[in-house]
Protein backbone atom coordinates (compact mmCIF):
# COMPACT_ATOMS: atom_id res chain seq x y z
CA UNK A 1 0.00 0.00 0.00
CA UNK A 2 3.26 2.54 0.75
CA UNK A 3 4.11 1.91 -2.68
CA UNK A 4 0.63 2.59 -4.82
CA UNK A 5 -0.03 5.83 -2.06
CA UNK A 6 3.93 6.66 -2.49
CA UNK A 7 3.94 6.68 -6.48
CA UNK A 8 0.70 8.75 -6.35
CA UNK A 9 2.18 11.38 -4.56
CA UNK A 10 5.52 11.41 -6.89
CA UNK A 11 5.25 14.04 -9.57
CA UNK A 12 6.35 12.49 -12.92
CA UNK A 13 9.00 13.32 -15.30
CA UNK A 14 7.15 15.17 -18.42
CA UNK A 15 5.95 12.78 -20.57
CA UNK A 16 7.47 10.19 -18.42
CA UNK A 17 4.47 7.71 -19.08
CA UNK A 18 2.09 8.03 -21.83
CA UNK A 19 -1.61 6.76 -22.37
CA UNK A 20 -3.78 9.61 -23.79
CA UNK A 21 -4.75 6.76 -26.37
CA UNK A 22 -6.93 4.25 -23.64
CA UNK A 23 -9.31 7.84 -23.13
CA UNK A 24 -10.81 7.40 -26.97
CA UNK A 25 -10.34 3.15 -26.86
CA UNK A 26 -11.60 1.62 -24.15
CA UNK A 27 -14.93 0.99 -24.76
CA UNK A 28 -16.88 2.36 -21.76
CA UNK A 29 -14.59 5.88 -22.39
CA UNK A 30 -14.98 5.98 -26.19
CA UNK A 31 -18.63 5.84 -25.43
CA UNK A 32 -18.35 8.75 -22.66
CA UNK A 33 -16.15 10.81 -24.82
CA UNK A 34 -18.61 10.50 -28.13
CA UNK A 35 -21.26 11.81 -25.65
CA UNK A 36 -19.58 15.01 -25.09
CA UNK A 37 -18.82 15.42 -28.72
CA UNK A 38 -22.07 15.57 -29.55
CA UNK A 39 -22.97 17.69 -25.98
CA UNK A 40 -23.77 21.33 -26.70
CA UNK A 41 -23.40 22.41 -23.49
CA UNK A 42 -19.37 21.80 -23.31
CA UNK A 43 -16.56 22.19 -25.17
CA UNK A 44 -14.69 18.87 -23.27
CA UNK A 45 -14.68 16.75 -26.33
CA UNK A 46 -15.74 18.83 -28.97
CA UNK A 47 -16.62 22.59 -29.51
CA UNK A 48 -20.18 23.63 -30.19
CA UNK A 49 -21.56 23.80 -33.23
CA UNK A 50 -21.86 27.27 -33.90
CA UNK A 51 -17.98 26.88 -33.29
CA UNK A 52 -17.44 24.67 -35.82
CA UNK A 53 -19.06 26.08 -38.41
CA UNK A 54 -17.52 29.31 -37.77
CA UNK A 55 -13.87 28.08 -37.77
CA UNK A 56 -14.88 25.87 -41.03
CA UNK A 57 -16.16 29.21 -42.62
CA UNK A 58 -13.28 31.04 -41.57
CA UNK A 59 -10.80 28.09 -42.85
CA UNK A 60 -12.34 28.29 -46.31
CA UNK A 61 -12.15 32.38 -46.54
CA UNK A 62 -7.87 31.26 -45.98
CA UNK A 63 -7.82 28.26 -48.51
CA UNK A 64 -10.71 28.13 -50.37
CA UNK A 65 -11.53 24.52 -49.81
CA UNK A 66 -13.79 23.88 -52.60
CA UNK A 67 -11.94 20.74 -55.17
CA UNK A 68 -8.98 20.84 -52.52
CA UNK A 69 -8.23 17.35 -51.20
CA UNK A 70 -7.95 17.54 -46.94
CA UNK A 71 -7.03 14.96 -43.94
CA UNK A 72 -8.99 15.67 -41.50
CA UNK A 73 -6.90 14.15 -38.17
CA UNK A 74 -8.28 12.87 -35.33
CA UNK A 75 -11.60 13.54 -36.87
CA UNK A 76 -13.82 11.89 -34.10
CA UNK A 77 -17.62 11.91 -35.23
CA UNK A 78 -16.67 13.85 -38.38
CA UNK A 79 -18.08 17.22 -36.98
CA UNK A 80 -15.42 19.47 -38.96
CA UNK A 81 -14.83 16.61 -41.77
CA UNK A 82 -18.79 17.15 -43.00
CA UNK A 83 -18.57 20.93 -43.13
CA UNK A 84 -15.22 20.73 -44.71
CA UNK A 85 -17.21 18.12 -47.29
CA UNK A 86 -19.96 20.73 -47.40
CA UNK A 87 -17.41 23.66 -48.63
CA UNK A 88 -16.52 21.64 -51.27
CA UNK A 89 -13.11 19.66 -49.97
CA UNK A 90 -12.70 15.71 -50.88
CA UNK A 91 -12.52 14.77 -47.47
CA UNK A 92 -10.44 11.72 -45.78
CA UNK A 93 -11.10 11.73 -41.89
CA UNK A 94 -8.23 9.32 -39.24
CA UNK A 95 -9.20 8.58 -36.22
CA UNK A 96 -8.32 5.86 -33.69
CA UNK A 97 -11.76 5.83 -31.86
CA UNK A 98 -13.48 2.94 -33.78
CA UNK A 99 -16.71 3.89 -31.56
CA UNK A 100 -16.45 7.44 -32.71
CA UNK A 101 -15.58 6.47 -36.72
CA UNK A 102 -18.86 4.43 -36.29
CA UNK A 103 -20.40 7.59 -35.49
CA UNK A 104 -19.23 9.88 -38.31
CA UNK A 105 -19.87 7.07 -41.04
CA UNK A 106 -23.68 6.61 -40.12
CA UNK A 107 -24.14 10.82 -39.69
CA UNK A 108 -21.57 12.22 -42.34
CA UNK A 109 -21.66 13.02 -46.36
CA UNK A 110 -21.02 9.77 -48.21
CA UNK A 111 -18.19 11.09 -50.84
CA UNK A 112 -16.14 11.39 -46.73
CA UNK A 113 -13.93 8.45 -46.57
CA UNK A 114 -12.92 7.43 -42.78
CA UNK A 115 -10.04 5.70 -41.76
CA UNK A 116 -9.76 3.60 -38.55
CA UNK A 117 -5.61 4.55 -37.93
CA UNK A 118 -3.12 5.87 -35.39
CA UNK A 119 -1.66 9.07 -36.87
CA UNK A 120 1.22 8.65 -35.24
CA UNK A 121 1.80 5.10 -36.03
CA UNK A 122 -0.11 4.10 -38.71
CA UNK A 123 0.36 4.00 -43.02
CA UNK A 124 -1.51 7.27 -44.27
CA UNK A 125 -2.96 8.42 -47.69
CA UNK A 126 -0.80 11.17 -49.18
CA UNK A 127 -1.27 13.72 -52.09
CA UNK A 128 -3.59 15.84 -49.69
CA UNK A 129 -3.64 19.79 -50.42
CA UNK A 130 -4.58 20.75 -46.71
CA UNK A 131 -4.29 18.36 -43.36
CA UNK A 132 -6.38 19.80 -40.23
CA UNK A 133 -5.40 18.87 -36.47
CA UNK A 134 -8.28 20.38 -34.60
CA UNK A 135 -9.39 20.49 -30.67
CA UNK A 136 -5.58 21.31 -29.51
CA UNK A 137 -4.62 17.43 -30.48
CA UNK A 138 -1.34 18.26 -30.85
CA UNK A 139 -0.89 19.56 -27.22
CA UNK A 140 -1.19 16.14 -25.53
CA UNK A 141 1.49 14.97 -27.32
CA UNK A 142 5.38 14.68 -26.27
CA UNK A 143 8.02 16.49 -28.44
CA UNK A 144 9.06 13.63 -30.06
CA UNK A 145 5.71 12.79 -30.72
CA UNK A 146 4.62 15.97 -32.23
CA UNK A 147 8.28 16.06 -34.19
CA UNK A 148 7.13 12.82 -35.52
CA UNK A 149 3.36 13.56 -36.43
CA UNK A 150 4.48 17.50 -37.96
CA UNK A 151 6.88 15.21 -40.07
CA UNK A 152 4.06 12.39 -41.26
CA UNK A 153 2.12 15.34 -42.09
CA UNK A 154 4.52 17.09 -44.31
CA UNK A 155 5.20 13.99 -46.13
CA UNK A 156 1.35 13.55 -46.58
CA UNK A 157 0.78 16.98 -47.89
CA UNK A 158 1.51 18.15 -51.90
CA UNK A 159 3.98 20.56 -52.51
CA UNK A 160 3.48 23.89 -51.00
CA UNK A 161 0.37 22.37 -48.81
CA UNK A 162 -1.21 23.66 -45.72
CA UNK A 163 -1.42 22.53 -42.02
CA UNK A 164 -4.62 23.87 -39.97
CA UNK A 165 -4.12 23.65 -36.44
CA UNK A 166 -4.88 25.16 -33.31
CA UNK A 167 -2.61 24.71 -29.68
CA UNK A 168 -3.43 25.91 -26.14
CA UNK A 169 -2.30 29.32 -25.08
CA UNK A 170 -1.01 30.14 -22.13
CA UNK A 171 -4.37 31.56 -20.57
CA UNK A 172 -5.30 28.25 -20.42
CA UNK A 173 -2.21 27.47 -18.11
CA UNK A 174 -2.85 30.70 -16.30
CA UNK A 175 -6.40 29.20 -15.28
CA UNK A 176 -5.11 26.03 -13.83
CA UNK A 177 -3.82 24.76 -10.34
CA UNK A 178 -2.47 21.66 -8.93
CA UNK A 179 -4.96 19.61 -6.69
CA UNK A 180 -5.78 16.32 -5.10
CA UNK A 181 -9.31 14.46 -5.77
CA UNK A 182 -9.82 11.47 -4.20
CA UNK A 183 -14.16 10.76 -4.66
CA UNK A 184 -16.36 7.80 -4.98
CA UNK A 185 -17.50 7.32 -8.98
CA UNK A 186 -15.12 10.55 -9.72
CA UNK A 187 -16.71 13.18 -12.23
CA UNK A 188 -19.99 11.08 -12.14
CA UNK A 189 -19.13 7.89 -13.48
CA UNK A 190 -17.46 9.01 -16.04
CA UNK A 191 -14.73 6.54 -16.05
CA UNK A 192 -16.51 3.08 -15.75
CA UNK A 193 -20.05 1.26 -15.32
CA UNK A 194 -19.48 -0.02 -12.22
CA UNK A 195 -18.34 1.04 -9.15
CA UNK A 196 -14.84 2.74 -8.43
CA UNK A 197 -12.56 4.99 -6.55
CA UNK A 198 -11.10 7.90 -8.85
CA UNK A 199 -8.31 10.01 -7.47
CA UNK A 200 -7.12 12.57 -10.03
CA UNK A 201 -3.94 14.45 -9.13
CA UNK A 202 -2.69 17.03 -11.45
CA UNK A 203 0.37 18.90 -11.49
CA UNK A 204 2.19 21.92 -12.86
CA UNK A 205 5.27 22.09 -14.63
CA UNK A 206 5.81 26.42 -14.80
CA UNK A 207 9.14 26.37 -16.96
CA UNK A 208 7.84 23.74 -19.67
CA UNK A 209 4.41 25.45 -19.91
CA UNK A 210 2.81 21.88 -19.19
CA UNK A 211 0.23 20.15 -16.82
CA UNK A 212 -0.30 16.98 -15.79
CA UNK A 213 -3.81 15.37 -15.31
CA UNK A 214 -3.54 11.61 -13.42
CA UNK A 215 -5.85 9.92 -13.12
CA UNK A 216 -6.12 6.35 -11.15
CA UNK A 217 -9.40 4.00 -11.36
CA UNK A 218 -9.68 1.53 -8.49
CA UNK A 219 -12.47 -0.92 -10.13
CA UNK A 220 -13.43 -4.06 -7.75
CA UNK A 221 -11.44 -5.92 -9.94
CA UNK A 222 -8.53 -3.79 -12.03
CA UNK A 223 -6.76 -0.90 -11.39
CA UNK A 224 -5.78 1.44 -14.17
CA UNK A 225 -4.31 4.74 -14.89
CA UNK A 226 -4.84 7.77 -17.43
CA UNK A 227 -2.00 10.50 -17.36
CA UNK A 228 -3.32 13.56 -19.53
CA UNK A 229 -0.14 15.55 -20.30
CA UNK A 230 -1.04 18.68 -21.63
CA UNK A 231 1.53 21.61 -23.47
CA UNK A 232 0.71 24.93 -23.94
CA UNK A 233 2.40 27.56 -25.94
CA UNK A 234 3.47 30.82 -26.48
CA UNK A 235 3.17 32.40 -30.04
CA UNK A 236 6.70 31.92 -30.70
CA UNK A 237 7.17 28.39 -29.29
CA UNK A 238 4.58 27.21 -31.98
CA UNK A 239 6.38 29.22 -34.54
CA UNK A 240 9.49 28.02 -33.67
CA UNK A 241 8.19 24.11 -33.41
CA UNK A 242 6.51 24.39 -36.86
CA UNK A 243 9.83 25.79 -38.63
CA UNK A 244 11.72 23.23 -37.01
CA UNK A 245 9.52 20.70 -38.96
CA UNK A 246 9.71 22.37 -42.17
CA UNK A 247 6.65 24.69 -42.26
CA UNK A 248 6.30 28.71 -42.15
CA UNK A 249 3.27 29.93 -40.61
CA UNK A 250 1.01 32.13 -43.03
CA UNK A 251 -1.23 33.18 -40.27
CA UNK A 252 -1.70 33.25 -36.52
CA UNK A 253 -4.69 34.20 -34.71
CA UNK A 254 -6.46 33.47 -31.64
CA UNK A 255 -8.44 30.54 -32.56
CA UNK A 256 -9.80 28.87 -35.98
CA UNK A 257 -12.76 31.02 -35.86
CA UNK A 258 -10.29 33.83 -37.06
CA UNK A 259 -10.17 35.92 -33.67
CA UNK A 260 -7.60 38.15 -32.79
CA UNK A 261 -4.43 36.70 -31.59
CA UNK A 262 -3.69 37.62 -27.70
CA UNK A 263 0.09 37.07 -27.10
CA UNK A 264 -1.09 35.20 -23.57
CA UNK A 265 -4.43 34.36 -24.81
CA UNK A 266 -6.41 30.68 -23.94
CA UNK A 267 -5.79 29.57 -27.43
CA UNK A 268 -3.77 29.93 -30.77
CA UNK A 269 -4.49 29.03 -34.19
CA UNK A 270 -2.29 28.37 -37.33
CA UNK A 271 -2.08 27.64 -40.59
CA UNK A 272 1.25 26.96 -42.09
CA UNK A 273 2.87 25.96 -45.32
CA UNK A 274 5.18 23.45 -46.07
CA UNK A 275 9.18 25.05 -47.23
Amino acid sequence: MYDFIHDISVRPEPFSKYTAKELWTRQHLSRQMLEFHLNQQTDLASRRIEIIDDSARWIDTQLNLSGKSLCDLGCGPGLYSQRFAELGAKVTGVDFSRYTLGYARDHSDQSISYIHADYLADKLPSGFDVITLIYTDLCVLSPGQRYKLLGRMREMLKPEGHVVIDVAGTGLLKSRKELTLIENKLMGGFWASGDYVGIQKSFIYEEQYLALDRYIIVEPGETWQIYNWYQHYTPLMIEKELRNSGFVVSSMVGDLTGASLISDGDLIGVIALTM
